[in-house]
């Protein structure tokens, strides 16, 4: 007797670029409650179609779009979608999320997952709608932005389409460059956009279809009507929902905690009233769609000074207010906010890009490049940061060699510049102190996507002095039962940071948005299994979800290493250890490289991995990776 599926298509739809060819496959029923999405499922395509080693940018790597058995239904932190490839930036697993409509688009097109293979002779777009696929010439498209290149596919098959796109830095193969979904959604990290350029792939089209039907819709609506009425009793969801959002965290976090101001130099900076939530408000125009979630938590924030620029770009995130201001020495919102909307016309990760400016700009001012090298930028020379922005995407000068990333860079320019250069595995740092969140820290140096500012919830949080009032109720489920200092580095903050970083690699893994999750915001652990149960029909429940994250864990692990990143990846910048928070109210927190490591060591034992942080044996046939031990 067949089983019937629920909520997922239980398909993949494999595009051959070179040969302009396409095939589905389906998988059983057993393949997909191991491999759920998102990375996890990304990740076993990778280690299963390509040999170690591969160029990033070379025609054998797989560029994976990927839902989740769960996702992409309206609902509570469900419309999302990731995308994996092995990453040009890291060479090791490259996983990047993306909120908005296209998540729900790819659910109802009939597969989970579209799997890009081999290289296009010629710039080419992939129009898909179920069962069928088209190879558009995209020759026409060359060189425009995402929005530009939106409203020309809309002008050619209509406006009932969702297009997730590259822009000019994707096609000139910028490292860091990003995938746009939907004109303003980034897939941002770990340079996916350069692997699409890499394939002369502009564009994937999505039109028409039908999501599978939820298992229990009724639950599932209760979920989300649960979901809803409890936003305005949670002091972080209420504050993500209202206007102006999460993006302008800026001044309240600096006056408690520690900015990241001029490359992690300093720690404060004059002018941050700028930030507050009024000036945010003179500059808001509405929400972005998540469709089906009451969070709506990405706002438009658009400049006032620049009237000609395309409003539809200017949703934000939170890191790009961090790494585009305080850390380049900028505090003009309006210059920050066209940044933003130039990184997403032109398909560049905010936050890699912040971190490359504020490096340059430091060598400069260290005297490490000087005018020969090019044109000097400085902090907080506005002016230049955008000249310098203008040529990493045209790869022009010294803005071709940034392209490359703070790392390549480094290394090209020597004299000691690898100190300045914020990266950990080749992936530019997140603008979220480690010094005096060291769970934060834990998670930059050991996640095998290299830093996140969400790979954990933020020691802040739990902090005894600051942390949120409502943080230990969702997480004493992960047996988290005390609040800890923030920038405390013992045994007890390394088990914290394992269940909180298991649990959001979890949602990762199922693409569930973790604005939504436990520990601090609303849906519990019990109702993200209860949510997985309506969508799918199976019996599960909280251990499965914590399962999930760690089989992710793992597996990404296993294919780092794999690639040739081993546990002396495991670390963070020079600066962390030898240089105290210089001021602000956490000014002479700094890491102590010995208690750093050992907990690192510490947090290897906890996974079951060996000191080397090699998963053992045992530890991948315990959690179903059978066939990675053979």
């Amino acid at each position: 007797m067949e089983s019937t599926t629920y909520g997922y298509n239980g398909k993949l739809l494999w595009v051959n670029l070179t040969d302009r060819t396409f095939r589905y496959e389906t998988r059983p029923e057993l393949f997909f409650r191991r491999f759920v999405g998102g990375g996890l499922l990304g990740t076993r395509l990778l280690m299963e179609h390509t040999p170690p080693g591969i160029d990033p940018l070379g025609p054998d790597n797989l560029l994976i779009f990927v839902s989740s058995v769960l996702a992409g239904h309206p609902a509570a932190g469900l419309p999302r979608f990731t995308v994996c490839a092995k990453s040009p930036l890291t060479g090791g697993i490259g996983e990047t999320r993306c909120e908005g409509p296209w998540g729900n688009a790819l659910k109802a097109s009939g597969v989970d997952a579209i799997v890009v293979t081999g290289a296009s002779r010629e710039p080419v777009s992939l129009a898909i709608e179920p069962g069928q696929v088209r190879f558009l010439p995209a020759a026409g498209l060359a060189g425009l932005t995402v929005g530009e290149t939106v409203d020309r596919l809309e002008a050619e098959l209509g406006k009932d389409i969702h297009v997730a796109a590259i822009g000019p830095a994707g096609e000139r193969q910028v490292r860091f460059a990003s995938i746009v979904a939907d004109r303003t959604f980034q897939a941002a990290r770990m340079g996916m956009g350069a692997v699409m350029g890499a394939k002369r792939l502009k564009a994937v089209v999505l039109r028409g279809g039908t999501a599978p039907a939820p298992a229990d819709p009724t639950a599932l609506q209760a979920l989300r009507k649960s979901f809803e009425a409890r936003i305005a009793v949670n002091d972080l969801s209420r504050w993500q929902q209202q206007p102006p959002g999460f993006s302008c965290w800026l001044y309240l976090h600096g006056l408690d905690a520690a900015l990241c101001v001029n490359n992690y130099a300093r720690s404060s900076l004059h002018g941050t009233e700028s930030f507050k939530a009024e000036e945010f408000m003179r500059r808001y125009r509405g929400e972005c769609d998540c469709p089906g979630c009451p969070n709506q938590c990405i706002k438009v924030m658009h400049p006032l000074d620049r009237p000609t620029l395309d409003v539809r770009a200017s949703g934000i995130h939170q890191e790009a207010t961090g790494t585009m201001g305080p850390n380049l020495g900028i505090v003009s919102l309006d210059w920050i906010l066209a940044a933003n909307n130039f990184c997403n016309q032109h398909g560049l990760d905010p936050t890699s890009l912040g971190f490359t400016l504020s490096f340059v700009m430091e060598l400069f001012e260290r005297g490490i490049l000087n005018s020969r090298d090019g044109a000097p930028t400085r902090f907080g020379d506005a002016a230049a940061a955008w000249r310098l922005m203008e040529d990493i995407v045209a790869r022009r000068g010294l803005g071709d060699v940034l392209a490359e990333g703070t790392r390549r860079a480094a290394a090209r320019f020597g004299k000691g510049a690898e100190c300045y250069a914020m990266q950990v595995k080749g992936l530019e740092m997140v603008c979220f102190e480690p010094r005096s969140q060291t769970n934060l820290a834990t998670g930059y140096a050991v996640a095998p996507i290299g830093p996140r500012y969400d790979i954990c919830e933020h020691d802040w949080d739990f902090d005894t002095k600051v942390g949120w009032e409502h943080t230990l109720n969702l997480s004493r489920a992960l047996g988290i039962l005390e609040r800890i200092p923030m920038n405390e580095i013992s045994p007890r903050k390394a088990r914290v940071f394992k269940a909180l970083h298991t649990l959001w690699s979890a949602a990762d893994a199922l693409d569930l948005c973790i604005f939504a999750i436990a520990p601090t915001r609303i849906l519990s652990l019990p109702e993200m299994a209860a949510t997985l149960a309506a969508v799918t029909g199976w019996q599960t429940g909280d251990y499965e979800i914590m399962r999930i994250g760690e089989r992710r864990l793992h597996l990404m692990r296993a294919y780092n290493l794999r690639e040739g990143l081993t546990a002396a990846d495991d670390t963070l910048p020079e600066r962390f250890f030898v240089e105290a928070i210089a001021d602000g109210p956490r000014q002479g927190d700094l890491l102590d490289r010995v208690k750093f490591h050992a907990n690192i060591l510490d947090y290897y034992r906890m996974m079951g991995w060996d000191d080397e942080g090699r998963p053992l044996r045992e530890t991948l046939c315990d959690i179903g990776l059978d066939w990675e031990t053979t």
